[in-house]
């Protein structure tokens, strides 16, 4: 990633680390739910408010206000990233092609090979992880459409005839990447729920967002802009006390499943 764009998402972390945490989660840190009813077996995540997304509202996060406007078009960055795109596409191989065709699914088991591929990390033996990023996906949705359509800016492949994207050509906008948003987003929760794997969950949230340009759907910039809106994401749903009462019985499910000693309520309830 472009040095200058390292130093933009530092400083976007450090002012988002300045978020205030409600009232009710801090209670929570001081009075942790009991060891036994937390990890009390569960069959389904409670019902998300109706009209809103998994856990937060329309109004909960605006994307334009947060993110820097995309290159001008027909700048000489725009030209840049285009000829990167094409460099792209001249140098793909078979096996990235293949990956990328791959990763345009959104799916939280698309991070398998973060953990190991374990044979326990499907949708029907981890019912509660799947509900979870599956609310997590209508969260992204609520705020990436506006976005995009605030911003405008044309798909790559519009505005260079040499692109020939391997993936499917989406009819929204480019800026940002809603695929980069959902899988760093989906990175920060599946990391702090298995903290064991880490570095590797967050590499393949990188190669998965990348994958949107070796696709040819995405400029890096967009993808860049994904970075940071997927953080803001993160630090909306950390925020929200129904999210953490989720992301603590999926936690221990998907430890249970992976062979892991359930995290200790307050690394979870940490705020």
């Amino acid at each position: 990633m472009p040095t200058r764009a390292l130093i933009f998402i530092t400083n976007f972390l450090l002012a988002l680390s300045a978020c205030a945490t409600p009232a009710a989660v801090r209670q929570q840190a001081v009075n942790p739910v009991p060891v036994a009813a937390a990890t009390a077996p569960a069959t389904a995540l409670p019902a998300p408010p109706f009209g809103n997304g998994g856990y937060l509202t329309p109004v909960s996060l605006n994307l334009y206000r947060l993110l820097p406007p995309p290159p001008e078009a027909g700048s000489a960055q725009e030209r840049a990233e285009l000829d990167e795109l094409l460099h792209l596409q001249a140098t793909r191989t078979p096996d990235e092609v293949q990956r990328a065709q791959a990763d345009a699914t959104i799916s939280i088991f698309r991070f398998a090979d973060a953990l190991g591929n374990p044979s326990g990390f499907t949708r029907q033996s981890l019912p509660l992880v799947a509900e979870l990023f599956q609310r997590i996906g209508r969260d992204e949705g609520l705020f990436m459409n506006p976005a995009k359509d605030a911003f405008g800016r044309p798909r790559p492949f519009v505005t260079e005839m040499r692109l020939a994207p391997v993936v499917a050509r989406p009819p929204s906008a480019s800026y940002p990447s809603g695929h980069t948003t959902w899988a760093i987003c989906v990175a920060i929760v599946l990391a702090d729920m298995v903290p064991e794997r880490r570095a590797q969950i967050f590499a393949r949230a990188d190669e998965y967002a990348h994958n949107r340009e070796v696709g040819g759907v995405h400029y890096p910039s967009d993808v860049a802009a994904g970075h940071l809106a997927g953080t803001a994401l993160a630090v909306e749903l950390f925020n929200s006390p129904r999210f953490i009462d989720d992301e603590v019985a999926a936690a221990d499910e998907l430890r249970q499943a992976l062979g892991l000693a359930p995290l200790p309520r307050h690394r979870l309830y940490r705020h």
